[in-house]
């Protein structure tokens, strides 16, 4: 995978990125292309993250498709199957292995936390592998993984390292994959032949993407195996998100104040003829209530969008847009969730039951 400057500096500057690419020897290989593109084996650290294929696997694929291995390397193999001395003997002196319960993904944080001090400063650039979120989702249902990968994507950040989540988005559900794209600064997105990539911001504009796509070669062949392990992985999700309630409509006696000369939340005049859909079934705006352009918003978004876009979208000032949506909190309205370096809104009804953790603590801008 050859990354072009733009491309490069932009993964270069986020800290979480979700690779969606196929659940494939190809996909597999883009994974480890990735890491060695941002950075140069003999400059990295790396700390992979394992399920299904152990690290001598992981480490036979890197020596053939990138050569010499990362500068620094360690292993939290989440898999209860015991290993011989035989399995072992390919991994390299120097190389830590730290096994861990797959169904309980919160005990790779600590493995994974004493490594990444351990790095720093050591003058490498540090990256964290995660293979796959397809097979962690088989192991735990999604609202322990949007847990566990919503701490995991902060300690990624604290270390100043840069994190790439592989996922197969064949086999997961649109809601399921836009839900968690929220967690990530960025998206790379690869075909199931491997021969095209684009890179997507998802971290201040949604809709900011590269606008090309680049091919590389491959010579990666699918073997027939592998189907039948996408589909036991698919049968075994089907349904994530299936009883997510609808959003509450938006009523049609809203007030008429212009957000831009009011900067209330209220309004009292009102409209008997109710609102008229403008461009993209969007009503107008002088019908709708600041609260009820939030939740158009919302709805437009599919149900939670970050509060970077609300202000951007509204053009309100970002003390405006925290106000506006602090009482929309206390209402019950919506709920607020500390993601990365901005807040994630969701509409009522559609927000992970994690939302309301301790570790989801809603916040302002």
């Amino acid at each position: 995978m050859n990354i072009d400057t733009s491309d490069r500096r932009q993964l270069e500057q986020s800290s979480n990125v979700l690779l969606l690419a196929p659940l494939t020897p190809t996909g597999n290989r883009t994974c480890l292309e990735l890491l060695a593109s941002t950075t140069s084996p003999d400059e990295a650290n790396v700390a992979a993250v394992t399920y299904t294929p152990p690290p001598e696997t992981w480490i036979s694929d890197w020596k053939t498709h990138i050569d010499r291995l990362p500068a620094e390397l360690a292993f939290i193999h989440a898999n209860t199957v015991d290993t011989d001395d035989e399995e072992t003997a390919g991994i390299p002196p120097g190389v830590s292995v730290s096994r861990v319960d797959p169904n309980q993904p919160m005990d790779i944080i600590a493995p994974l936390s004493e490594r990444l001090t351990r790095w720093k400063g050591n003058g490498n650039r540090t990256m964290v592998s995660v293979q796959t979120l397809t097979i962690l989702l088989e192991y735990v249902d999604f609202d322990t993984a949007f847990r566990y990968l919503h701490i995991l994507t902060h300690r990624v950040q604290a270390a100043d390292a840069i994190g790439f989540y592989h996922m197969d988005p064949e086999i997961h559900d649109e809601e399921t994959i836009n839900t968690l794209k929220s967690l990530f600064d960025a998206v790379v997105e690869v075909s199931d032949d491997g021969e095209k990539w684009s890179v997507t911001e998802t971290y201040g504009d949604q809709r900011a993407t590269s606008d090309h796509a680049q091919s590389h070669d491959t010579d990666v062949s699918v073997p027939d195996s592998e189907t039948g392990l996408v589909a036991s992985i698919r049968d075994s999700l089907t349904g994530v998100f299936s009883g997510a309630s609808e959003p509450e409509p938006v009523g049609a006696d809203a007030g008429t104040v212009p957000p831009d000369l009011d900067d209330s939340d209220s309004a009292d005049a009102t409209d008997e003829s109710g609102p008229d859909s403008g461009v993209e079934g969007l009503p107008e705006e002088a019908m709708l209530t600041d609260e009820d352009r939030i939740r158009e918003l919302l709805t437009q978004y599919g149900g939670r969008m970050k509060q970077a876009d609300v202000t951007e979208e509204t053009d309100w000032s970002k003390s405006t847009v925290s106000r506006k949506l602090s009482k929309m909190e206390e209402k019950g309205l919506i709920t607020r969730v500390q993601v990365g370096r901005g807040n994630l809104v969701f509409l009522s009804g559609y927000e992970p039951e994690t939302a309301k953790s301790p570790f989801e603590q809603g916040g302002t801008d």
